[in-house]
């Protein structure tokens, strides 16, 4: 497994290791195995970020299909396991930067190249690497991400006057408590 982050921290697995293909049926098996390897990792490394000392746990698992060479540029299969137990509909943005900066860190993707995710629905996100730079002390890239949304849905949040805590609140995560 590979660990990254890309606006979101990742552990990302191999899925064809894992025994997957990426393919829509197997969406139940890798909302499940995706958060016990998310909690193991969590539980075995936690995580560093090394300009936000607050952000100390890894949020999804990316299971990435194998990279194939195309006329277009990079293309691979990927799907990533939320919590508590989903797998998103998009391959993610966040996901694709941090697979982008894994395989250029391993001199598999260079500047400039472009890398196509698709999720387990077919829905697609394209990466390219526009440079590098470092975050703290690590190396890392300045990826830029395309692709389509869809609006679904609108909220209005609103603020009492009364609200003693107008600006939020802090307390340890409790996304996913049981």
């Amino acid at each position: 497994m590979d660990t990254a982050y890309g606006g979101d921290s990742f552990v990302i697995v191999d899925a064809e290791a894992m025994g997957f293909s990426l393919k829509p049926e197997e969406a139940h098996e890798i909302a499940r195995l995706g958060v016990r390897i998310t909690n193991a990792a969590n539980k075995a490394l936690g995580f560093d970020h090394p300009e936000n000392p607050d952000w100390r746990h890894f949020s999804f698992c990316l299971f990435a299909g194998k990279v194939e060479r195309t006329a277009e540029g990079l293309r691979a299969g990927a799907a990533v396991a939320i919590q508590p137990g989903k797998v998103d509909r998009s391959p993610t943005g966040t996901a694709l930067s941090a697979r982008m900066a894994v395989l250029h860190a391993r001199g598999e993707m260079k500047e400039g190249e472009t890398l196509t995710a698709v999720s387990l629905i077919g829905s697609t996100f394209t990466g390219r690497i526009l440079g590098t730079t470092k975050v703290g002390d690590r190396p890392a890239i300045l990826p830029e991400i395309s692709g389509r949304g869809w609006i679904t849905g609108i909220h209005q949040h609103m603020l009492d006057p009364s609200d003693p805590w107008p600006e939020g609140y802090r307390l340890t995560d409790t996304w996913g408590a049981r």
